[in-house]
């Protein structure tokens, strides 16, 4: 237990300033809260039985005296104001509502008015001075009279709702001259509210410590109202300037509903009166102290996201927000059935957050022992002022001051939150300055490096220039000499594959013995053979040096697939002998470059010849795609290749497995000029294949390739 209240050094002052600020308020609330007249320094007389007796009363040492105790009261009240009732007066509490079921009703029900009445023995006042009554706070319009003189007119007395004129504040007038016995009496009447009679009760003292105790009151009120406008004021601009922290402006929010509130209730709501009335007085009063129980806790909330949940937040906001609308929209009646469940809604949440805040003195949270002391301000106020509401203790309304000590408190918490901030800044901003030293001489001397390598990179710059031109140059010499010696290849290439054809077939007689005619063949086949390899290389140096110039034509994709079904080979084994192809009737017409076109298909179906073992199927298709392009398709049940080896085997002279390369000839230039000549068509070569399971190489040619286009969901080329 011990080491968790052990706290920083820097929590100390907060935590001795949250203890002051905690006992004072408590005494203050002892001390205040107590019935009027009855503090332990105060035993003024007390009315009873409608009278009192102030003759040997100092009013010049012991101050003025609370009139609260028990007055004479007469429902439903007749005649002049010095008349009497007949038989036992009624005796009842001031301040106190009446009694409803004795009151003045009128046709609906409603309490209307009645009259309460004191008989005052007072000494004789110095020379100078003259007694004064504070009236103290009735519900709604009264009148008052000191032997059946009227002194005051508050609001308009009257028997019905449209005549009345509420006006519920205390004002001070001066009884008449010195004069041993004065009939007291206040005529109240009640239209608004649901309840009638005394909030606070009549004060009657010297003219002049009447008026300056009011004077000091109603200083204090605006001295409060000018610090909260200010606060609020203050703490919305610094949210605005710094968005990343929403307690300011919750917390602009409850100085700006406190300032409000204290404009509508005594001493400073007389001057509200006159603007607005006594109806939207206490609809604004209602209103404003149903939203700073929220208000709060939200404060809270942002503050002490850690101990303070934010999962009631909204139906907090919700309940209290919707009171306050009705009250806002509606009158009285629903402020005043609202500000109850308000109350009752309050004691729960008072305790939940004084036990969330000293969860945060005992964690260590930085300004929590002063957010404490002033919750434990507010909430004593707020307590002391909803048993006033209820009638259970005399006194005036705390909350404007307890809340003004929960404002102080929660502004040096806000206060020594901003210093540790300011702090902790600072001491970044000495290290931040210290690494930017450290960096700056690091940069220095990297700049330095850099420099020397710049200008060993400038001298290597001019090398590479050179290399690549030679580079380029010799690029160019090998796509001519590759160009050159292809057509030169091409000629006795050609006679070669005749001469020899001629042989084979014994066209110009018998040769005599056939093992000649085996020879002849084979010659035949490997010339076939390399005058392909010639023309692979060829394309692939006309693609490579920017000569390759495609006419694009309407093409059958039937008749391409035909054609190149019958021309591709190898020296194993005719397409014819393996080759399916597919056939759909309605499949469109192709824009393409017809040889480039052919010799795809060309490619395709040799691999797949080559790599498929005799009995195996390979599969030639096509159909239209969703996005209106066409995919034409080689498949094969083949060795096929892992799909790490597709990109390799996509590369220029370059087969997948050496040892295959050795039993299955060719140049490993096919996929190459295929991937070409489908970028020469905005086309891609898409291949997939598994080891063991075959491959499929699909050309995808783009929507504006299509001519004619018919939607398919599966078309496949016309085939045998």
């Amino acid at each position: 237990m011990l080491s968790i209240l052990k706290f920083r050094r820097a929590d100390v002052p907060a935590i001795a300033i949250a203890v002051v600020v905690t006992i004072a308020a408590l005494a203050a609330v002892i001390l205040i809260g107590a019935p009027e007249g009855q503090t332990a320094s105060n035993h003024a007389p007390v009315p009873a039985s409608g009278s009192i007796d102030l003759v040997k009363w100092d009013f010049g040492k012991g101050g003025s005296v609370s009139l609260a105790g028990g007055w004479r009261f007469e429902p439903a009240f007749v005649g002049t104001p010095s008349a009497t009732m007949p038989g036992e007066p009624m005796i009842i509490p001031v301040p106190g509502y009446w009694p409803a079921h004795t009151a003045g009703q009128g046709s609906s029900g409603e309490t209307t008015r009645a009259a309460y009445s004191l008989r005052l023995r007072l000494p004789v006042a110095p020379s100078g001075q003259r007694f004064a009554l504070e009236t103290g706070y009735w519900l709604s319009a009264y009148r008052v009279y000191a032997n059946g003189e009227l002194l005051l007119d508050s609001g308009r007395v009257s028997d019905s709702a449209e005549a009345e004129t509420a006006n519920a504040y205390s004002k001070i007038v001066t009884l008449p001259r010195p004069s041993e016995v004065i009939e007291l009496r206040f005529e109240v009447s009640n239209h608004l509210s649901r309840f009638g009679g005394s909030f606070v009760a009549p004060r009657i003292g010297f003219e002049n410590s009447i008026r300056d105790s009011m004077d000091l009151l109603r200083a204090m009120s605006t001295f409060l109202v000018g610090s909260m406008f200010f606060a609020a004021l203050y703490h919305l601009m610094l949210f605005f300037l710094d968005r990343s922290a929403p307690a300011k402006l919750w917390f602009a929010c409850f100085a700006a509903l406190l300032c409000i509130r204290t404009l509508t209730i005594a001493p400073l709501a007389i001057f509200a009166h006159g603007l607005i009335g006594q109806d939207w007085v206490w609809r604004i009063d209602y209103a404003s102290s149903m939203l700073l129980l929220p208000a709060c806790y939200q404060f809270f909330l942002n503050s002490f996201p850690r101990q303070v949940s934010a999962r009631v937040s909204p139906w907090l906001w919700t309940i209290t927000g919707t009171f306050s609308l009705l009250t806002l929209i509606t009158g009285l009646l629903a402020g005043e059935l609202g500000m109850k469940a308000v109350e009752a809604l309050a004691a729960p949440f008072i305790v939940y957050l004084f036990a969330s805040l000293a969860r945060g003195v005992i964690e260590r949270e930085l300004g929590a022992a002063l957010a404490l002391a002033g919750w434990i301000l507010c909430a004593a106020a707020s307590i002391h002022d909803i048993l006033l509401d209820n009638m259970l203790v005399a006194g005036t309304d705390l909350i404007p001051f307890g809340f003004f000590g929960f404002f102080l408190c929660n502004s040096g918490m806000m206060a020594a939150r901003f210093q540790h901030a300011f702090r902790d800044a600072r001491r970044a901003s000495r290290r931040l300055q210290q690494l930017n030293d450290e960096l700056e001489s690091a940069v220095q001397a990297r700049t330095f490096e850099l420099k020397v390598k710049l200008d060993e990179l400038g001298s290597k710059q001019t090398e590479l220039v050179r290399a690549r031109e030679e580079a380029e140059t010799a690029n160019t010499a090998k796509s001519k000499f590759l160009a050159t010696m292809s057509h030169e290849l091409r000629t006795p290439l050609n006679s070669i594959l005749g001469f020899s054809e001629i042989i084979r077939d014994e066209r110009v007689g018998q040769i005599g013995d056939q093992r000649y005619c085996e020879f002849a063949g084979h010659i035949n086949e490997s010339g076939t053979h390399l005058l392909s390899l010639i023309g692979d290389i060829l394309d692939l140096s006309r693609i490579e040096s920017g000569r390759l110039e495609l006419q694009f034509e309407e093409l059958s994709v039937e008749d391409i697939a035909h054609a190149a079904m019958h021309r591709a080979a190898t020296r194993q084994r005719r397409a014819s002998d393996a080759v399916e192809i597919r056939r759909h009737v309605g499949l469109p017409m192709l824009s393409a470059d017809r040889r480039a076109f052919m010799q795809m298909l060309i490619n395709l179906i040799s691999n797949a010849l080559k790599f498929t073992p005799d009995g195996g199927k390979i599969t030639v298709s096509a159909f239209v795609r969703d996005d209106g392009g066409m995919t034409v398709q080689v498949a094969d049940v083949g060795i096929g290749m892992a799909a790490e080896d597709i990109p390799k085997a996509m590369m220029a002279f370059s087969q997948v497995d050496d040892n295959l390369s050795r039993r299955h000839e060719g140049s490993g230039l096919g996929l190459t000029i295929v991937k070409s000549f489908m970028e020469q068509h905005s086309g891609a070569i898409n291949i997939q294949s598994e080891k063991g399971r075959g491959t499929t190489v699909s050309l995808e040619f783009p929507a504006c390739r299509v001519v004619a286009l018919r939607r398919e969901t599966a078309v496949a080329i016309a085939g045998d």
